[in-house]
């Protein structure tokens, strides 16, 4: 069995220092309980208050600097999660905002940080939120597992999820356990909290990711108020049979260590209905179809 946590936190505005020794404080003490599988919220550093206080502000300038301020991959910040990760012998699936090369825009990564303390994948963020990321940042434009001691492990951000091509494309690939980074917060407006709650849980979140895949997902959203946005929590880890074996409260004050016991090493082979062994991909060419309508909308990528 395997240890794993969804670290339901959320940043310091304005103190990328102090988000990260919250970090490594939260990491500490999942590694003292046992946790060998960790997963931290999307951006969680350094949040995304500042960035959107810049850009209300209209001024290209103080973005940039915003930016200019984002940690590189490798850089300090998965250097320090790294030490932690080797001190405990765990896996950590990071939620950064990174800096890019000079000229290039920043990138939303998930960066899993094997048991030795290195790099084992940087995931960039696919599918961009328009006016919060797109068309500021650079989607990224590929999928992938690593081999670690928590066994074979995809990690992918937010709307990665909302679309069951990603999930099935890292399953294909041979993941046994897909950490997700997640920033789902309220919108405001009539009956909205309850519609994006009600699509967090059915989508990003569902339990049907992991039955059509005969996966583990440890889910980790962000909580709590940052800057304007007020995120909900509700983190999750699911098993292949698609039961909920944890899930985080919701609100402000909530942060909190998700927290369950997987084990990813057990050949679900004899599962009664594993989905995914009944696959014909010799007749899904159309997925690769456009979207009906596309010409109507707008990508912002």
């Amino acid at each position: 069995m395997l240890r794993a946590a969804a670290v339901q936190i959320c940043p310091v505005d304005g103190d990328a220092g102090a988000t990260l020794d919250k970090a490594e404080q939260w990491l500490a003490r999942a590694g003292e309980g046992g946790v060998k599988l960790a997963v931290l919220p999307e951006g969680y550093l350094p949040g995304f208050a500042t960035i959107r206080e810049a850009k209300e502000s209209g001024d290209p300038q103080r973005l940039a600097e915003v930016f200019a301020a984002f940690d590189t991959v490798p850089g300090a910040a998965t250097g320090r999660v790294g030490d932690i990760a080797r001190r405990f012998g765990m896996v950590v699936a990071f939620g950064m905002l990174a800096r890019a090369a000079e000229g290039e825009r920043p990138t939303n990564v998930s960066v899993l940080i094997d048991e030795n303390g290195g790099i084992a994948n940087v995931h960039r963020k696919i599918h961009l939120t328009p006016t919060i990321e797109a068309p500021d940042f650079t989607p990224g434009n590929s999928l992938a597992v690593a081999e670690t001691a928590a066994g074979c492990v995809g990690n992918m951000i937010c709307a990665d999820f909302s679309l069951p091509e990603t999930t099935r494309i890292l399953a294909i690939k041979g993941a046994r356990v897909i950490c997700g980074s997640l920033a789902g917060f309220y919108v405001p407006g009539p009956d909205a909290e309850q519609v994006v709650l009600h699509l967090f849980e059915h989508s990003h979140t569902s339990p049907t990711r992991a039955i059509d895949n005969s996966v583990y997902l440890v889910l980790a959203n962000m909580v709590g108020r940052s800057g304007d946005l007020e995120f909900f929590g509700k983190s999750r880890i699911i098993n292949p049979e698609g039961r909920i074996l944890a899930e985080g409260g919701e609100g402000a004050d909530c942060e909190e260590l998700v927290i369950a016991d997987i084990d990813p090493s057990i050949d679900r082979g004899d599962m009664p209905f594993r989905l995914i062994d009944r696959r014909r991909p010799d007749l899904y060419e159309d997925i690769l179809l456009p979207n009906p309508n596309l010409g109507a909308v707008e990508w912002q990528g």
